[in-house]
């Protein structure tokens, strides 16, 4: 009996650390886009989403600064590339209590650092002001692993999804 009960701790750790390595794919519809986790502003009008195309969305992949009104894509976020996953759940933002300042977390590999970007959000555009860099922060690395390692619905989703 005890040795039944260690193997079933051992699989209680290490099943959230397999998951946290898998990678998230998304199959996007012709018209959609997905907020990323913690993607809506403070004042609720901007949305971070996540938009590609194919199979397991990795043609065209792209994260967007989009009005959270409307559902328009403002514009990409270019500097965010070399991404592991297509997933929107994979992806996080960290937005200032303002609205002004967004960082967007997220992983090119596996057995890498997270990177981040830092943008300005000013007049429904993002300037970018540093990135992407490793992350180094323990606390970000505990903001992604508490906001985005865990697969959680999206916040909001424009346009119309694929039946999935």
């Amino acid at each position: 009996m005890t040795i039944r009960r260690l193997l079933l701790f051992l699989c209680a750790l290490l099943l959230p650390a397999t998951a946290a390595l898998a990678t998230s794919n998304y199959q996007y519809g012709p018209d959609e886009y997905v907020t990323i986790a913690k993607g809506i502003s403070p004042n609720a009008k901007y949305a971070i989403t996540a938009r590609g195309e194919g199979e397991y969305g990795y043609d065209n992949f792209h994260i967007f600064l989009t009005d959270a009104v409307t559902g328009k894509k403002i514009g990409p976020l270019e500097e965010i590339v070399e991404t592991l996953d297509t997933g929107a759940d994979a992806f996080c933002a960290k937005w200032s209590k303002d609205s002004q300042h967004v960082v967007i977390i997220y992983r090119v590999d596996r057995h890498a650092p997270l990177k981040a970007v830092s943008y300005q959000i000013t007049k429904r555009r993002a300037r970018l002001i540093k990135g992407p860099v490793d992350v180094t922060s323990e606390e970000q690395i505990s903001y992604w692993q508490n906001q985005c390692s865990q697969s959680k619905p999206s916040e909001k989703i424009f346009g119309t999804p694929l039946a999935h």
